[in-house]
């Protein structure tokens, strides 16, 4: 099926005559009629009704009407946006990320880039860090907003540091140790608090071994609890909002709910956050990968 098939049969479908649906597509009536019958015998059904005098359109016909005049639209509304596009030569910022949960803190950054240029747009791959990294050193993404991975070593990629982040406590409100917290008046946890209770981890699962391997943890575990392991912080909060048990996370992952408490944790490890690039990228002070790192850090420099 093509769109001169799918013209011959709109116009013709609207004139119910030949030979005006052939002056309309400035076309011959047998031309029109020979892509009529490729059509009609493409989807295996007649379309019209033809007599010496009438055409009419079949049962069939009527109903597949719409649908053909709805991707000639589709069509011809994508050669528009695609030669706006072209002519006014947009460019497209690739990020990757890893959480949904991010996002809001990432806008922040780029919205003063795209205020700036009207001819940048940005398109977004949500991914685990590793596979980002690969789309990154092969050229298929530009910037990376995440957690810097102590494990990777690239030549030609750098790691542009934010932000320091510790982890936070987060659980529902009517969770013990919220409970607990709201009886004595403070607003942190300790470690051997968090191993009385059931907890959630957020860990994507190329870094589940790391975090487990014995002899090392950068988490509290009570190994002997039904804990529960997710791939990002989105999972991971629906299931502390439902009462599943609590969350450690890094504070530009902490959700905004009224039914869940955040709580610090004095004893945590720290992470850096920041952004992956291409080191050729940070040499040219005009690109939009340089102008968002700058956004980024002029942010968390307030």
């Amino acid at each position: 099926m093509h769109t001169t098939q799918l013209e011959c049969f709109t116009t013709l479908a609207n004139t119910l005559n030949y030979m005006r649906a052939a002056e309309e597509l400035n076309m011959t009536q047998p031309a029109v009629s020979r892509q009529i019958q490729s059509l009609e015998k493409e989807l295996g059904t007649q379309l019209f009704h033809r007599t010496t005098r009438t055409v009419s359109l079949t049962q069939v016909g009527a109903r597949f009407l719409p649908e053909a005049q709805s991707m000639l639209q589709a069509y011809y509304h994508s050669l528009k946006w695609i030669s706006h596009f072209q002519t006014e030569a947009h460019q497209v910022l690739r990020i990757g990320y890893m959480d949904t949960q991010a996002m809001p803190l990432l806008s922040t950054f780029l919205r003063p880039v795209l205020e700036r240029n009207e001819k940048l747009t940005a398109a977004f791959t949500l991914d685990q860090t590793d596979a980002n990294i690969q789309r990154l050193a092969s050229g298929n993404l530009d910037l990376i907003f995440t957690i810097k991975d102590a494990k990777f070593n690239h030549e030609s990629i750098v790691f542009t540091p934010l932000h320091t982040e510790q982890f936070y406590c987060i659980c529902r409100k009517d969770h013990p140790l919220a409970l607990n917290n709201k009886k004595k008046g403070r607003n942190h946890v300790s470690s051997e608090e968090l191993l009385s209770y059931r907890q959630i981890f957020d860990i994507p699962p190329y870094l589940l071994k790391h975090v487990f391997s014995r002899g090392h943890r950068l988490l509290p575990v009570n190994e002997e609890l039904d804990n529960i392991i997710c791939a990002n912080a989105s999972e991971a909060c629906t299931l502390a909002l439902c009462g599943a048990g609590y969350v450690l996370l890094p504070e530009y992952l902490l959700p905004v709910h009224k039914e869940l408490a955040v709580f610090s944790w004095p004893e945590s490890p720290v992470a850096q956050l920041g952004l992956y690039s291409l080191k050729k990228a940070l040499t040219d002070k005009e690109s939009a990968v340089y102008q968002v790192i700058r956004a980024a850090r002029t942010y968390y420099s307030r």
